[in-house]
């Protein structure tokens, strides 16, 4: 199953890993660069792929009841076959490598050595939570399920391994139905801790694969969805960075943007629906936000093309030609 995780992979949002390389130097946000050094010291996912289902949070309880020890047990040689489920190791350690290698090589973060974090003596004398134990989260070798809750702990490990925070990581693998497809969605949950105590960073971000596999009545090729997985898991990774922005400020998503509708009293005119058409374009223009677009200019300013600019940042094509015109 480990080859399914090492094939090369194409997909559209390949334009976002130029956001964080292009300067060769990578260097971070600068909101986020007052947090180095960074430990990495909880990595952890579901076991089972289930069907997303929008506004429900599922919890630890759910977990155990629903995956806990002794299910996982029973249904070890049951689900053997199953590659969603027997696939999951080699899942949560291809995340696992791949959030390290994004974080340092396309945004710039200072992590401490994992085996320095892993193998230290204050790490392996944690004891796990027993609910975690109760619980069939899948777990990468080394590491082990903790939570930002516990600062005392956070504090002991900061102080002893020199890390100014604590990146704890919890990857939520689904698979979500449209348009008689089964997509791959990954739910990249990030907490990072300061030393001063501070959760600075406590969100989660949502990456779907940009294929499907074909559904056929209520079935589908379950490898067909597993060889998705890396796909939304580097996209999860990637909308974590281009959170951050350059800046270390959060563009704001264009499909939440509001617009001020146009309203008629009457039935329009030809005349009125052409002059309609331009304010609702002059409104569209007017959504892009001035801090997108004060985005995008620094993009074109450091060397990336129109195209891969307007894909990052869902500018039209033109107006972002327009923009590198006014960046000459």
């Amino acid at each position: 199953m480990k080859k399914i995780f090492e094939k090369t992979l194409h997909f559209s949002a390949v334009a976002i890993f130029s956001l964080f390389a292009f300067s060769c130097a990578t260097k971070p946000p600068v909101e986020i660069a007052k947090e180095f050094p960074i430990a990495i010291v909880s990595v952890s996912s579901n076991t089972t792929v289930p069907w997303y289902e929008e506004n429900t949070n599922s919890s630890e309880e759910d977990d155990i009841n629903e995956d806990g020890l002794i299910n996982s047990m029973l249904n070890k040689s049951i689900n053997a076959k199953n590659p969603e489920i027997s696939s999951n190791k080699d899942r949560i350690n291809y995340a696992e490598e791949k959030l390290i290698s994004i974080l340092q090589t396309k945004g710039g973060f200072e992590l401490l050595d994992k085996d320095s974090v892993l193998n230290s003596k204050i790490y392996k004398g944690i004891s796990g939570n027993i609910l975690d134990f109760m619980s069939s989260s899948c777990i990468p070798a080394g590491y082990k399920k903790l939570s930002p809750d516990s600062r005392k702990i956070a504090r002991m490990i900061m102080d002893n391994l020199g890390a100014k925070s604590l990146l704890y990581i919890t990857f939520q693998f689904e698979k979500e139905k449209s348009h008689s497809k089964v997509y791959a969605r990954t739910t990249l949950g990030v907490r990072l801790l300061n030393d001063k105590g501070k959760l600075v960073i406590r969100k989660d971000y949502v990456g779907l694969s940009q294929n499907g596999a074909q559904m056929y009545g209520n079935s589908y090729d379950k490898q067909s969805l597993v060889d998705l997985f890396p796909e939304s898991i580097e996209a999860a990774i990637n909308k974590f960075l281009f959170s951050l922005s350059l800046d270390g400020t959060k563009p704001i998503d264009p499909e939440t943007a509001e617009s001020t509708p146009i309203k008629l009293v009457r039935p329009a005119t030809a005349q009125e629906e052409t002059e309609v058409a331009e304010s609702e374009s002059e409104v569209e223009q007017s959504a892009e936000s001035a801090e997108t677009v004060a985005m995008a200019k620094r993009m074109l300013a450091r060397g990336m093309s129109a195209e891969e600019v307007a894909e990052i940042t869902e500018l039209p094509l033109e107006r972002v030609k327009q923009l590198a015109e006014e960046t000459e």
